[in-house]
């Protein structure tokens, strides 16, 4: 089924965001801080985790909005961890 690509970045968002979630809550708080403190780089292998893990078709992920919201779905997870 075709997805919109506003929907999608909804989508992608929400999913980032449990992704980093899920980070986060096995992360300890150093190695937290340490990731928080090279953003916006994401670690290579939590963003390979984080694009082969998606449930979005593969086409919406060809769309850079979407791998950003995606992304930044991720930062507000663990910056809201972190407080």
């Amino acid at each position: 089924m075709a997805m919109s690509v506003a929907d999608a970045v909804q989508a992608a968002h929400a999913e980032g965001f449990d992704f980093g979630q899920s980070v986060a809550r096995e992360a300890p708080a150093l190695w937290l801080e340490a990731v928080l403190a090279r953003k916006p780089r994401m670690p290579s292998d939590l963003e390979a985790r984080l694009l082969q893990d998606s449930a979005l078709p593969i086409d919406s992920l060809l769309h850079d909005e979407v791998r950003h919201a995606l992304r930044r779905g991720f930062w507000d997870a663990l910056e809201r961890a972190r407080r």
